[in-house]
């Protein structure tokens, strides 16, 4: 039973560390007439982030009952592990958008 309840948080992780990349929604919920810019993003994924962070403490009481203190080494490597985990978005991202930019300009060649 811990052992889905672990897996299970990984994949909450791995679908909020992606999310930021994948939508033009912000925290999808407003949706923006323009593209969302890369600050905007990265603050969509730092919330995102805290999210998740959030709901391993939740898990951690379900599971032990207790939550352990931690140095903020602990806090570093959870946020590489979260940054790591958004890679596969990011990657997406940049290749939609080489792939708009790409569209946009064969359009205007076409045009003129």
């Amino acid at each position: 039973m811990n052992q889905a309840w672990i897996w299970g948080y990984l994949l909450l992780c791995l679908l909020l560390a992606n999310l930021p990349w994948l939508t033009q929604r912000l925290l999808l919920v407003k949706s923006l007439s323009e593209t969302k810019s890369i600050g905007l993003i990265g603050l969509e994924w730092l919330l995102y982030a805290l999210l998740a962070l959030a709901a391993g403490w939740a898990l951690e009481w379900q599971l032990t009952g207790t939550l352990k203190d931690q140095d903020w080494e602990f806090f570093v490597s959870v946020l590489f592990m979260f940054a790591i985990m958004s890679f596969p978005g990011l990657i997406w991202w940049q290749q939609r958008k080489s792939h708009v930019k790409a569209v946009t300009t064969e359009a205007e060649r076409i045009e003129s």
